[in-house]
């Protein structure tokens, strides 16, 4: 609990956060090799919206190379985040280093920064909105596995989020056998510079 109480002061001062549901169940009752869910690699992937130019620079590769010299247009819908989850950077070990961030806002401001993964999940948790009781009691044995990391750059603003599939005991979508997980989207951290 205590390292769980420390994650928390951590994302409360940052500029916005994101709570999981980790701490809701009693973790005694669960293997403490497991719970709270914790990862060792990470997959990740950029979007960048309302852009006249945006690099997103991670691992050493270009993740947003499409925006590149252009235009990005402004998110189409209130739930554009679901069309997430290509993930085309797969199994990064923690962390390599920082986001690095150029890219120009809408008003034509050339803007950059570093973002530190490190620093947002020092603690390697993984942030989820599944409350423990309804994960199945084997669904993870160890590090949970490899959630997604979602570096967005939307204007003047960048925000970092987390996606992780959590098998569930119960359907998410009454009457569909095949809905036995969750994969909710958490903000984790954002400016706006």
């Amino acid at each position: 609990m205590p390292i769980f109480l420390a994650a928390s002061v951590f994302l409360i001062a940052g500029c916005q956060t994101a709570m999981s549901n980790q701490a809701t169940a009693s973790v005694s009752t669960r293997d403490p090799e497991t719970y709270p869910l914790r990862f060792k690699q990470h997959n990740f992937e950029a979007h960048c919206y309302n852009t006249l130019d945006c690099h997103v620079l991670y691992n050493g590769a270009n993740t947003t190379r499409t925006a590149v010299s252009r235009a990005t247009p402004a998110p189409v819908g209130a739930d554009y985040k679901q069309n997430w989850g290509g993930a085309p950077f797969i199994g990064i070990r923690n962390f390599p280093g920082p986001v690095e961030i150029q890219w120009k806002a809408k008003s034509g401001a050339d803007l950059t920064a570093e973002v530190d993964l490190s620093e947002i999940f020092k603690n390697e948790l993984v942030l989820h909105s599944t409350p423990l009781d309804e994960i199945p009691e084997k669904a993870f044995k160890g590090p949970a596995g490899e959630p997604l990391i979602i570096v967005e750059v939307n204007d003047r603003t960048v925000s970092v989020y987390m996606q992780m599939l959590i098998p569930t005991k119960s359907e998410q979508i009454p009457g569909n056998p095949n809905s036995h997980f969750r994969d909710d989207i958490v903000l984790a951290w954002s400016k706006t510079y």
